[in-house]
């Protein structure tokens, strides 16, 4: 498998949405529950500009097969002004294939690039897929919060993640 991985472009912003979807209904990797529309997102996506806040996809054969994206943390709080939350999902047919190992790489040392110093990720406890892909990548568990999100009835940890970079 080849695969690229590019800065996101506005008219990816549908593959986007669809594998973030994708990740909605499984009920295991996110905490949202609605299902995202393009025009939903739009507000988002641009607020990912390339110089500060970028956002990546990983393309096979044209297809957008994965994305990751770094944002702020604690929005409006100065203080973290040098510490960003990273977000990836990959398709569900593509997933176990390296394409996360690759855009994770690829986001850390963009973030370094940026001058950032601390990444976090922080997931649903029982995302195991993604907890393996952070410790292989050298983040550590900072933190969890036990029960904090309710997915069909049942109750899941919120779990922080992170590294120096």
């Amino acid at each position: 498998m080849s695969i690229s991985i590019r800065y996101a472009l506005e008219k990816d912003l549908q593959e986007i949405v669809d594998i973030h979807n994708q990740a909605i209904r499984s009920k295991a990797s996110t905490g949202f529950v609605h299902e995202f529309s393009v025009e939903g997102r739009k507000e988002w996506f641009l607020g990912h500009a390339k110089e500060r806040y970028p956002l990546f996809v990983a393309e096979e054969d044209g297809k957008v097969v994965g994305w990751i994206s770094i944002s702020p943390y604690r929005i409006g709080r100065d203080a973290f002004k040098k510490t960003v939350e990273v977000d990836y999902y990959i398709h569900d047919d593509f997933k176990r294939k390296g394409i996360g190992n690759e855009l994770l790489r690829h986001m850390l040392s963009k973030a370094n690039d940026l001058g950032y110093r601390t990444i976090c990720a922080i997931l649903l406890d029982k995302n195991i897929a993604s907890i393996r892909l952070l410790e292989k990548n050298g983040f550590k568990i900072w933190g969890l919060i036990p029960e904090a999100a309710e997915l069909n009835g049942n109750l899941i940890g919120h779990v922080y993640y992170g590294k120096k970079i």
